[in-house]
């Protein structure tokens, strides 16, 4: 699923998962992989165990997925705690990190590759040979915004996975595009070619 900044890959991306894991029950759960590449100056260290690492990377994903859950209520995404909508329940929904995917063995279940034109060739394909039994995958991108300083618009991940999957059983590739992105100023800037 392919398109400029702001065109809803993600949120649409996350709203097929939740109706795939938690109305229709064809997989038991999703996961989120997102390279964990900065834009800018990096931040240096970060205290803390995985998921505290991780948290400045994925603080959009827990916007969407409010977003999603007041549209339509998804309470087993979420872990039972004393303050609901926090911590992620991790039978239903995984966030992992790329540097620790190799080995696993992923099945029945929704896998969503976010900023996938940030993964190289090699990256890519590593993460998809997880991919086991009943597994639905969809890699997210916008090839324009490449922070990945190994790589560059026509050589990334996202690319790469067009490239060769292109023509295969089971592959789609989507191109979002319209009129109106998130708003006024993202739309502003996409029609300038800034």
């Amino acid at each position: 699923l392919q398109s400029e900044a702001g065109y809803g890959k993600t949120f649409l991306a996350l709203a097929a998962a939740f109706l795939l894991v938690l109305q229709q029950k064809r997989y038991d759960k999703i996961y989120i992989v997102k390279p964990m590449v900065e834009v800018g100056a990096k931040m240096g260290y970060l205290p803390g165990d995985v998921d505290e690492k991780m948290e400045p990377y994925i603080r959009y994903l827990r916007a969407l997925i409010s977003k999603l859950h007041q549209m339509r209520p998804a309470e087993r995404i979420f872990e039972k705690t004393e303050s609901p909508h926090t911590k992620f329940n991790p039978d239903k929904f995984e966030v992992l990190p790329l540097a620790f995917i190799r080995g696993m063995n992923i099945e029945d279940a929704v896998v969503i590759v976010d900023e996938t034109q940030n993964l190289s060739r090699m990256e890519v394909r590593a993460l998809l040979t997880r991919m086991g039994e009943n597994v639905k995958c969809y890699c997210l991108g916008d090839t324009r915004q490449v922070d990945n300083p190994y790589l560059n618009e026509s050589n990334n991940g996202l690319n790469w996975i067009v490239r060769c999957l292109k023509g295969a059983e089971n592959y789609g590739h989507l191109v979002l595009r319209g009129a109106k992105s998130r708003g006024p100023i993202c739309d502003a800037v996409l029609h300038s070619g800034l």
